[in-house]
């Protein structure tokens, strides 16, 4: 699993954006306008994996990647201690890192804002939130199956959505992270929207909610003709809230990437849908993106959908 925003955002903060070994000043950007910071590398004391450096551990993959088990470093001292597995063992990383967020404490507390920082931790854990809930990491998997013909929803996935969105409208947003509750709020609103349209017309099969047909019933539905219609529009209404869901999803990650942590799917890129298989067994593959006129009008603008 990806390491936390919250994790990330403590691990800078506590070591002063700086090299626990070296002191060297670092960046989290690897384009960084500013060429006297190197970029930083958030290593794993214990290894993220069993066959990495100082891999073999009882550690979970959560506890592995969590701020406990991780030490920023610059890149060649992340190197060495990985290369030299003797001389770096876990015990000495842990107490590098502890006397080294020590003497940040000490020598740079006055150049710190605590009180930025905080509120940068706080926000990182409605990221992480986001991540959760939303299924970030299978967003293509799951929506693939909403946008199919045979619409399905993972059974756990409306209460999820339900429960991301009261923790958006929980959260106390700082005026200067403005455009990430606007994305953050349009994420929430479509999404629940999104599982709620599907819920009107859904059974329960196995793990899973899936359309129901009420058009096909009795076998002699008189109003077979008008309930297809409802039907089909109903089933555009699901799609089109997962499509916007997506734009605003592509939103979020954009802004988190800016204000947050330039590593926020970084690697995966941009979130895409796959619709189909049509009449003809094609597929169609799409990035949905808002325009900066429309990411301007949100989310006053989803009324038409809450």
């Amino acid at each position: 699993m990806p390491i936390k925003s919250k994790d990330v955002k403590i691990l800078w903060g506590r070591s002063g954006n700086r090299c626990a070994i070296c002191k060297t000043p670092l960046t989290q950007e690897a384009t960084s306008p500013t060429a006297s910071f190197t970029l930083g590398e958030q290593a794993h004391i214990v290894g993220d994996k069993e066959n990495a450096a100082r891999g073999k551990s009882l550690l979970t993959s959560e506890e592995r990647d969590s701020y406990h088990n991780l030490i920023l470093l610059c890149p060649n001292h992340h190197t060495e201690i990985d290369k030299n597995e003797v001389g770096w063992p876990v015990d000495k990383l842990h107490q590098v890192k502890s006397v080294h967020e020590l003497w940040v404490t000490e020598t740079l507390s006055e150049t710190i804002d605590h009180v930025r920082l905080a509120q940068q931790t706080a926000i990182s854990a409605v990221v992480d939130t986001a991540v959760e809930l939303c299924d970030l990491e299978n967003w293509q998997s799951w929506t693939s199956h909403a946008l199919s013909p045979s619409q399905r929803w993972r059974e756990d996935m409306p209460s999820a959505l339900f429960n991301f969105r009261k923790r958006v409208n929980a959260t106390i947003w700082p005026p200067e992270f403005d455009e990430l509750s606007r994305a953050a709020i349009s994420l929430s609103v479509l999404l629940h929207c999104a599982s709620d349209e599907f819920m009107k017309h859904s059974d329960s099969l196995g793990n899973y909610y899936v359309a129901d047909r009420f058009y096909r019933r009795p076998a002699n539905n008189t109003d077979y003709d008008a309930d297809l219609v409802e039907f089909e529009a109903w089933q555009d209404r699901c799609y089109d809230l997962v499509r916007q869901a997506t734009k605003a999803a592509n939103w979020f990650a954009d802004v988190v990437r800016r204000d947050v942590n330039p590593m926020f799917f970084a690697a995966k890129g941009r979130f895409f849908i796959e619709e189909g298989p049509f009449e003809d067994l094609s597929v169609r593959v799409s990035i949905p993106q808002y325009t900066d006129a429309e990411k301007t009008a949100l989310p006053a603008s989803l009324k038409l959908y809450a």
